[in-house]
């Protein structure tokens, strides 16, 4: 199964009201998430959806939609092949036959209809166990202490810590994942109960299920391309060239990006103001197509340099 790749941003409907995360189990059945996923597109798209969570009634194996019911509300999930169905317990792939009377973890659009019931598009249907299974799609990544990593989610509204000794496995393969396949665009499942009440939100797990590693972009045929001595000296970085390993590396107060040539990915870090206090941020982002050498001069696309300048803010 694919999810999509293009979704729009819609207002919530007035039953599903949006929640705050506590230091406490998470019992709320609703709540609104926003994200904004570097996945392979010609923009970025903006992901807004809502969790609920409740016990599934009915199965419509043709129809492909299922009833979920819970304390505050009675909802109709329509479906397709392009929605994650999974077994929170087992981390694997499940049918939507084997969903009936299951307690279940519904990611799903913002949208609903006024009907009785009222319905909405499910993004991902997840089985729940003792742990909360959480949808997400990776924003950025930073390493954080003792060779753990951080992931942004939710619009960068969740900080969620995943340990050196986490369990990551993907759902449909049986290819080794490590932390280093957590990058920005990936879309995963995240174990966890307890959210510090703060803001950002933040929790720890030692459990990831990989539905989606993040993707190459995809190139347009007429992305502009720009030498990037000329346009780094604008922005008023300066330039190292690593012949041997193919990389850039452009540096300002406390800036500094690491780009290789054949790659649309790159990490830059920068000093940030963290409780008083300047600390290196470390982030990993997507280049709308990978730079090119042509006559021994490095390019490229245009869109990069735009990202530069906001990163470096």
């Amino acid at each position: 199964m694919m999810q999509h790749k293009k979704i729009v941003t819609l207002a919530l409907a007035g039953a599903l009201t949006a929640t705050m995360f506590t230091p406490a189990l998470a019992v709320n059945n609703t709540e609104t998430i926003s994200s904004t996923p570097l996945i392979a597109q010609q923009e970025e798209v903006a992901v807004g959806y809502t969790r609920t969570i409740g016990v599934v009634q009915e199965v419509d194996v043709q129809a492909q939609n299922i009833l979920v019911k819970n304390e505050q509300t009675e909802i109709q999930f329509n479906l397709d092949e392009k929605t994650w169905l999974v077994d929170g317990e087992k981390g694997t792939a499940i049918d939507l036959a084997d969903l009936k009377g299951k307690e279940v973890v519904v990611a799903h659009s913002m949208a609903t209809t006024r009907s009785l019931p009222p319905q909405s598009y499910a993004y991902a249907v997840v089985t729940k166990g003792e742990v909360t299974p959480n949808y997400a799609i990776i924003e950025a990544v930073e390493a954080g202490k003792d060779s753990a990593v951080r992931l942004t989610t939710n619009n960068g509204g969740m900080w969620v810590t995943v340990t050196e000794k986490a369990d990551i496995k993907p759902l449909a393969t049986k290819d080794i994942v490590t932390l280093e396949d957590l990058q920005p665009g990936a879309q995963v499942i995240l174990y966890y109960d307890i959210v510090a009440l703060s803001y950002p939100g933040q929790a720890y797990t030692d459990r990831v299920v990989l539905l989606k590693p993040a993707e190459e972009p995809i190139a347009e045929e007429n992305v502009e391309m720009v030498g990037i001595r000329q346009a780094a000296s604008e922005l008023g970085l300066d330039v190292a060239w690593d012949h041997e390993g193919q990389t850039v590396t452009l540096s300002k107060e406390g800036y500094k990006a690491t780009i290789s040539v054949g790659s649309a990915k790159y990490g830059y870090t920068k000093l940030v103001e963290k409780d008083g206090k300047q600390t290196e941020m470390i982030a990993d982002a997507l280049a709308e197509q990978a730079p090119e050498l042509r006559d021994g001069r490095t390019y490229v696309p245009k869109s990069m340099l735009e990202a530069l300048k906001q990163q470096m803010q």
